[in-house]
């Protein structure tokens, strides 16, 4: 006689892909975001006795940079992410619709096309609306600002990478920057560092996706 099948319920199996949720406290990267953004929200204060930067040319500014893929979070784009074989060059135009009086901060509204190349092969449109900081105590030696643009974000194809990194990704995205720069006072151009972000905005355009880069190139003011 066979022995009777006990009825049990199967443990529900979690995927390859799955990623466990970066904010929660135990979460030792939801605190690193946390650290970061509270400094941005306190470096502008804390610089309000500096100089604004000034810079020579109008309310429009070109940057063409290019940069790696990251296997991680944006968090941990400052150390612990390892870099993958996909790339991206960008070219992005930008025009200053605000001004502070004194020029201590601005906003402006960007657009910029990504070609992306090596272990995926698409093209990539975002609008960003950015503000940035331009009040430094070292500008009369090193003109700085920084800035965060956030808006849509729109690939020709879902991305290849986005799929492997996370499980699932979307065409349509939400894309941010975080970008510094520096350059001489008083002229028109300025080197920068930028972090390229896509992501689902806290689940607004999707459950996975997403993508960092880590670029440099150049911004010109005209």
């Amino acid at each position: 006689m066979e022995p009777m099948n006990r009825s049990t319920t199967a443990a529900p199996r979690v995927s390859d892909g799955a990623h466990k949720s970066h904010y929660t406290c135990n979460n030792p990267r939801a605190w690193t975001g946390l650290v970061l953004a509270t400094g941005m929200a306190l470096l502008p204060p804390l610089c309000a006795g500096g100089e604004a930067t000034t810079k020579v040319g109008g309310d429009y500014a070109f940057s063409l940079y290019a940069g790696r893929l990251t296997d991680g979070d944006w968090e941990d784009t400052l150390g612990s992410s390892g870099m993958i074989d996909a790339y991206l060059l960008d070219a992005a135009l930008s025009r200053t619709f605000w001004r502070a009086p004194d020029n201590a901060y601005s906003f402006e509204l960007e657009g910029n096309v990504a070609k992306h190349f090596g272990d995926q092969d698409h093209w990539e449109l975002n609008l960003a609306v950015t503000g940035r900081w331009n009040r430094f105590p070292w500008n009369d030696r090193v003109a700085t600002s920084i800035a965060f643009g956030v808006g849509p974000s729109f690939a020709s194809e879902v991305p290849k990478e986005e799929i492997r990194l996370n499980g699932s990704s979307e065409s349509t995205l939400v894309y941010w920057h975080l970008e510094l720069t520096l350059g001489p006072p008083k002229e028109n151009w300025a080197a920068l560092l930028r972090l390229h972000h896509r992501s689902t905005g806290f689940g607004l355009m999707g459950d996975d996706g997403g993508s960092n880069a880590v670029t440099v190139g150049l911004r010109y003011y005209f």
